[in-house]
């Protein structure tokens, strides 16, 4: 509403009413003077104007500058629900919602300055019954001759019904959409003229083209209709029926279509056609394998090794109505020697009498009836199987199947366990078989000399090997074979009957019967204990390796702070009191001395990591609460989002929290002016747990990117590079993996997968060792294109 409008609806009012109102209204007002008008036409059109205030078709009303109601209309009561007497003891942010109050103060403030002459947005107030009103607003501002400011005019509009008939339309698109698009079905678009409009994901897979390469072109281009001559571009809006077309996909292969047309009806004329299809090439082989699997079914039955026959039982005989196979003529007959006649008229007895009893338990209902016969030589599997219709019995199929190989097997085989049971008796190996309820079954005579017991003192009882401190691990070893898992060079620790703890190497196995059933566990226990001694001189050698290093890394490293303090020395023998900014210069060069020296004792010493299941959310929520203040100081907002379902893995919390501590306080150093770090929890698939750390610092460029890891390479000014390079080892002792991607000015994201189920082996003795050692290699950082920040933290400060 422009100003003259608002100027022009003050003068049709009650200018001695409108005064007296807006003077108990606002006091502020008191002092200021309504313009009066004019005698004149103006004067005399006051009625008029009233009249089209009160009786306007939008709501309407004169606000004081100080946001106080002056006047309202019929109709802005009815939008609001508010009496007009309710309203003008109210100002105009009482009745509006709380998170749209100061922008509206906002462009109320830049009307009374000048800034702008009028306005108009979207603004919801809170109606009387508590519903939500959205409404248009439009407001300007009336001032007096002298440019001064009275009061402000307003227009509102209800359009909530147009706000709700907008969203209904925006989600009913969605929906059309999502049917288009998600549909596994293809679906093309064509106009009249047979010119392609769209097509959807799923047809963009069924002919291999995308929706840019087909559209504006012809439905012919792709679709060739070699049955009908000369066919011109709609020769699809001929079809009313499903129909088969064969088209040509993109790489070349012929493919065939199940094709539906749908016209498209707009304002009852039709605009267009959709295609529906469905790729049928498989479904149109299937079929053809089908036909020819059913043509081969008889010279099948012919040919098979074995021998299929059905019976049934007439005039209290047993009359074979079927038999094939190669078997049955290895046994000298032929199918027509077999069909039409009983046991008696082809076998001899007592062969004959003996299957005959099987047969009667199988006509009497008895499923799988199994039984093993040998004739001319040859031994042979039966098994029979009733067939029913309506709880009787009217035929009964058998197959047949050579085993005279498999007999002669067995018997190879029975040879074989007693060799097998003279290795494991002989064998350096400690062997020993447990039930599912971990009581001992066997064990050999090595697994006697390893822990110092008799076999029958282990004998149906649980193994008494396990130290106090690793029933933990029992438990879990347990748990995984019954679960079909099998532990694999697990090295761990045993305790032998006279107490003594040796170092060993398990392997344990799940033993399952033939229907997969786990019915025992076997254990080979080989003592490393040798073996663990020469490791630990292995060990010891390295750590001198890295002491030399360390040594030459300190020379370095310390070479220039002594600099400095000899030279401030010299300069403060004169003037000692004067000269105490060089103190502060030294005593810094000190402070960075002993960070650096404690920084290399601490990488110098390895640190055994001990695992148990434990809340990655908990974790998180601890490093949050112990950085949140750090954070808070910088200006920086920390922020932790988890998805429903994490389950908890098994890893060392202690090395967790030092990792995510280090990313956290890198990612709040690397923010300068204020931001915000995210850390995300998801799964990453089905065994692994992927927590992002994402930050909008300054960023990293690529080439250092690719170094980050390495030693003594850092991107800050007072950092070492060796706390980035401890945050790989310890992801790389919970057999994980840790990605970076940084972007100049937009800020890092470092990804830590880590796995759920941690394979046991490595929750034995595993440490975090120093990042020198012998090879010294060089850890490879993955990078990509859109890189993101990095930080490490303390003790380990990029």
């Amino acid at each position: 509403m422009s100003n003259d409008y608002g100027i022009a609806l003050a003068d049709s009012a009650s200018f001695e009413q409108m005064e007296e109102t807006m003077m108990n209204q606002s006091p502020d007002l008191r002092t200021s003077t309504i313009p009066q008008p004019t005698a004149g036409p103006l004067r005399g059109s006051e009625p008029m104007f009233g009249a089209a205030f009160e009786y306007a078709a939008i709501g309407m009303a004169l606000i004081s500058i100080d946001g106080l109601w002056i006047r309202v209309n019929s109709c802005f009561s009815a939008i609001t629900g508010y009496s007009r007497d309710e309203l003008l003891y109210t100002n105009i942010h009482d009745i509006s919602l709380a998170e749209d109050v100061e922008h509206h103060k906002t462009c109320m403030e830049q009307l009374l300055s000048g800034t702008i002459e009028s306005y108009q947005l979207e603004k919801r107030f809170a109606h009387k019954s508590g519903a939500v009103v959205m409404a248009e607003l439009s407001m300007s501002l009336v001032r007096d001759t002298f440019g001064s400011p009275l009061y402000y005019v307003a227009q509102i509009k209800d359009i909530s019904q147009r706000k709700l008939m907008e969203q209904r339309l925006a989600e009913s698109e969605q929906r059309y959409k999502s049917l288009i698009a998600h549909n596994p079905a293809g679906i093309l678009t064509c106009d009249m003229n047979g010119l392609i409009v769209s097509l959807n994901p799923a047809m963009e897979r069924i002919l291999g083209y995308t929706e840019l390469e087909m559209a504006g072109y012809t439905i012919n281009r792709f679709f060739n209709k070699t049955d009908i001559e000369g066919a011109e571009a709609c020769w699809f809006l001929l079809e009313t029926d499903n129909y088969m077309l064969q088209v040509e996909h993109k790489n070349g292969d012929i493919i065939d279509l199940g094709l539906k047309n749908v016209p498209i009806i707009v304002n009852d004329t039709m605009e267009g056609v959709y295609i529906i299809a469905r790729d049928i090439t498989q479904h149109n082989k299937d079929r053809e394998s089908l036909r020819i699997a059913q043509q081969d079914l008889r010279e099948t039955l012919r040919r098979q090794q074995g021998m299929t026959f059905k019976f049934r039982l007439i005039q209290d005989e047993f009359i074979h109505t079927l038999c094939d196979g190669e078997l049955l003529h290895r046994l000298g007959y032929k199918p027509g020697d077999m069909l039409g006649n009983s046991l008696q008229q082809i076998w001899p007895e007592p062969l004959a009498s003996t299957m005959d009893s099987y047969y009667r338990r199988a006509w009497n209902g008895e499923e799988n009836v199994m039984y093993e016969t040998t004739f001319r030589s040859i031994t042979y599997l039966t098994s029979l199987r009733p067939i029913s219709e309506r709880g009787y019995v009217f035929e009964v199929i058998g197959s047949s199947v050579d085993i005279t190989e498999r007999k002669r097997m067995e018997v190879e085989l029975c040879e074989t366990k007693e060799l097998l049971e003279s290795f494991i008796n002989n064998t350096t190996d400690a062997i020993c078989v447990t039930d599912v309820q971990e009581r001992v079954l066997s064990v050999n005579a090595a697994y006697e000399r390893v822990f110092g017991w008799k076999a029958e003192e282990l004998i149906g009882r649980r193994l008494p090997i396990y130290p106090s401190f690793l029933e933990e691990q029992r438990l879990e070893i347990y748990t995984s074979l019954r679960e079909g898992r099998q532990i694999s060079a697990l090295e761990t620790v045993r305790e032998r009957k006279d107490g003594s703890i040796i170092n060993v190497s398990v392997t344990k196995t799940p033993i399952k019967n033939e229907e997969g059933d786990i019915i025992a566990f076997a254990g080979i226990t080989r003592d490393i204990t040798e073996r663990k001694r020469t490791e630990e001189l292995l060990r010891k050698s390295d750590k001198l390796s890295v002491a030399g290093q360390l040594a030459a890394g300190l020379a370095h490293e310390i070479r220039n702070p002594l600099t400095s303090l000899r030279g401030f020395l010299q300069l403060l023998q004169n003037e000692m009191q004067s000269k105490q900014y060089y103190f502060e210069i030294m005593l810094s060069e000190l402070d960075r001395i002993n960070f650096i020296v404690s920084e290399f004792l601490v990488i110098a010493k390895p640190e055994a990591i001990q695992y148990k299941r434990s809340s990655l959310a908990n974790i998180l929520q601890s490093v949050i609460a112990l950085l949140e203040t750090q954070a808070l100081l910088c200006n920086v907002e920390l922020s932790l989002e988890i998805e429903e379902a994490i389950p908890e893995l098994i890893c060392s919390e202690k090395h967790l929290k030092q990792l995510f501590i280090n990313l956290v306080k890198n990612a709040i150093e690397a923010i300068q002016k204020g931001g915000i770090i995210r850390l995300a929890v998801s799964m990453q698939d089905a065994s692994h747990i992927r927590v992002r750390t994402r930050d909008n610092g300054c960023g990293i460029p690529d080439e250092r990117v690719r170094q980050l890891g390495e030693p003594f390479y850092t991107t800050k000014e007072k950092g070492t590079g060796l706390g980035l390079m401890m945050c790989f080892k310890i992801v790389e002792a919970h057999k994980g993996t840790m990605h970076i991607e940084s972007e100049i000015g937009v800020g890092t994201t470092i990804d830590v997968l880590l796995p759920v189920q941690l394979d046991l082996e490595a929750a034995g003795h595993t440490a975090v060792q120093p990042p020198f050692g012998r090879g010294q290699e060089k850890r490879k950082t993955e990078t990509r294109s859109n890189p993101e920040p990095l930080t490490a933290a303390g003790p380990f400060a990029l």
